[in-house]
């Protein structure tokens, strides 16, 4: 079985997102969006790394909580 999450942690979560990737163009946006909420990790990461560079990648991941601690 999969993990449960408390409703109050998943729109809190979805809104830590939301606020990561607001300086980002619409169709950018909404992409790196889908990425991160279907985190996958090191596989996300290289997904994100390609759409945004690396820079942009690790300035979101520090913002969304995700990835290795050396961000």
């Amino acid at each position: 079985m999969g993990k449960v999450f408390k409703p109050r942690k998943v729109v809190r979560r979805k809104n830590i997102i939301d606020e990561a990737v607001r300086d980002l163009s619409p169709g950018m946006g909404e992409t790196a969006k889908e990425i991160l909420e279907s985190w996958k990790g090191e596989e996300s990461e290289k997904r994100l790394m390609e759409l945004l560079g690396e820079e942009e990648t690790r300035r979101i991941l520090k913002k969304v909580k995700l990835g290795p601690k050396t961000y």
